[in-house]
């Protein structure tokens, strides 16, 4: 027994050994991955488009101190290397040490076409591939050019109107730049923005190493028809072969035939010729959604080859389910070599009026892809949000009654004679308690009746604070008047506002719009509450109300952004 108790307990030993055996190995092992899964080696160059004979800058780069050098020889089946530098930096911010390892390199592609830098290993870690698309030189003649020479170009030979049509002006020189200008070209019946301000480079023409400077410009020709780009000038002195030389050097002119819009596209929509447009939305939505929240949605146009300019405006309409707040659109142009990307983005406050489903219609733009020459449409769709009724409308209170019902007892008695005298008693109180009615109500239809024909015979100079003022105050209205207001009040006053309106649709001010106004854009957060305003309304009513009613018109009743459910009391 004993013998069996100690082989067992060898055992669990043995086994508790290998547990802990794996998981040290476990934790060494992601202690020693952990530093090499951080490590990066980037590569990237000044510009990704070149032509055959340009002289690209290719930049290796680690977030470590490397230990090894990067095979670069598996580079030359593509690329001539022209030369390497290496650079090793150390930084400490904020108290964290790192150190990076930089290569330079220029190189020149061997062929046309689609050229990668394969991935570079750099201490056991890859690089990403790098893609360089290298198209034909210019043919710029077969002999020399000189030491320096201006040349253009246009990125089409054809556009629609309004299309982004890129024009570049590029000056060659040899030897060293002392100093130069040109004057930016002028763009008859177009819109322009310059893109590239002498962007620099070298590239090799006919064996020959230049040095090239290069200006951009994006324009959109208004009208269509031949549009001619006039000879461009450069001005400037380079020092060559140990002499200063000025330099006066001219472009040839160029053409560019401008189409018009395409009889397919549709008539009713903004003409929108773009390389690409998208419509994107964000919301601001706080569960549960109630009649008079306010949902906010935002939404971004985004194109490119448009100026914000050309975007079309938002075109919004209120709907019985809700009421419509939009911001200003805010507009913007970003400026890229390829070209500008516009957006126009608004910010939207929807306020739901309707208690049940409350859809939004989908928002589309009708837009002309430039790249495959098609009509395309942009769309949001629809969307459909379930709305409650608003908690903070207060209930409807019933009028207490006038009649005071009997308190009852009931009693255990069973004798006939008892029985019918309590149905006698109770008969006779229902009958006297009737009889009060009757008399109560013909004295207050009297009553009714004699204020009526005084109020007929007031005239409009009353007093505003008179009786004739309050009588034609709504309950609701009566009640937040009387009390001094505060600006939690400014909703339930805004409500009651609306009830009294309907009520008395001819009885408005321009001064009372205004206060309205500014109360609604209180509350939807676009501006604040000034202090006079709640109290400012609350007197210009009652001033409206002294004025005799004219015939209501039905139709121009305000519609509610805030249904009032209180309900009048009628006698």
């Amino acid at each position: 027994m004993l013998m069996t108790q100690s082989v067992s307990h060898h055992r669990h030993r043995k086994w508790l050994k290998k547990v802990i055996f794996i998981c040290l190995a476990l934790i060494l092992l992601s202690l020693l991955s952990s530093p090499l899964l951080a490590k990066q080696v980037r590569v990237h160059t000044d510009h990704q488009q070149v032509q055959m004979g340009d002289i690209i800058t290719l930049i290796v780069e680690t977030d470590f101190t490397a230990q090894g050098e990067p095979d670069f020889n598996q580079m030359q089946d593509q690329f001539d290397l022209l030369g390497t530098q290496r650079s090793n930096q150390i930084q400490i911010i904020n108290g964290n040490y790192q150190s990076f390892s930089r290569w330079i390199l220029h190189i020149s592609p061997k062929q046309v076409g689609e050229l990668v830098v394969p991935p570079l290993e750099v201490d056991g870690i890859l690089s990403q591939p790098l893609i360089i698309q290298v198209t034909e030189a210019q043919h710029l003649g077969n002999g020399y050019r000189g030491s320096s020479f201006l040349e253009s170009t246009l990125s089409l030979d054809q556009a629609y109107v309004q299309q982004q049509v890129l024009f570049t002006l590029r000056f060659y020189h040899q030897g060293r730049f002392i100093d130069g200008n040109i004057r930016p070209p002028v763009f008859e019946d177009a819109l322009s923005e310059p893109l590239q301000s002498q962007f620099h480079y070298q590239t090799q023409i006919n064996g020959q190493r230049y040095d090239v400077y290069q200006w951009t410009w994006a324009f959109f020709p208004q009208k269509s028809g031949e549009l001619t780009i006039p000879p461009q000038a450069f001005y400037g002195r380079i020092q060559y072969q140990g002499r200063l030389k000025q330099v006066k050097e001219h472009t040839q002119p160029l053409q560019l035939t401008v189409n018009p819009k395409p009889n397919t596209y549709p008539a009713q929509s903004s003409w929108l010729p773009a390389q690409s447009l998208t419509l994107s939305e964000d919301w601001q939505i706080n569960q549960p959604i109630r009649v008079g929240d306010a949902i906010t949605r935002t939404i971004k146009l985004d194109a490119q080859g448009l100026l914000h300019s050309q975007l079309p405006e938002w075109q919004w309409s209120n709907h019985a389910d809700y009421h419509l707040y939009p911001e200003p659109s805010q507009q913007k142009n970003q400026v890229m070599s390829q070209g500008i990307h516009s957006q126009k983005s608004v910010e939207v406050a929807i306020v739901p009026t309707e208690a049940g489903s409350m859809t939004l219609p989908e928002i589309t733009f009708n837009w002309w892809n430039t790249e495959t020459n098609q009509l395309q449409t942009a769309r949001l769709p629809a969307k459909t949000l379930t709305i409650l009724p608003a908690t903070s409308t207060p209930p409807v209170e019933k009028p207490a009654s006038k009649e005071k019902v009997p308190h009852e007892t009931s009693t255990s008695k069973t004798t006939p004679q008892t029985e019918t005298i309590g149905w006698q008693i109770a008969v006779a109180t229902l009958m006297g308690l009737w009889f009060l009615t009757v008399m109560g109500f013909s004295i207050w239809i009297v009553k009714l009746q004699n204020r009526l024909k005084q109020q007929a015979h007031e005239t409009s100079g009353t007093n505003p604070q008179n009786d004739q003022a309050w009588s034609n105050l709504t309950p609701d209205m009566m009640s937040l008047c009387e009390k001094p207001l505060q600006p939690s009040d400014a909703k339930a006053l805004f409500s009651a506002l609306l009830h009294w309106q309907n009520r008395h649709p001819n009885k408005t001010s321009e001064f009372l719009e205004t206060q309205l106004t500014a109360l609604k854009a209180h509350l939807y957060g676009q501006t604040p509450l000034a202090p006079a305003i709640l109290s400012d309304i609350c007197k210009e009513v009652k001033r409206l109300s002294q004025t005799q009613d004219e015939n209501t018109v039905e139709q121009n009743r305000l519609a509610p952004i805030y249904p009032t459910h209180q309900s009048e009391m009628k006698s």
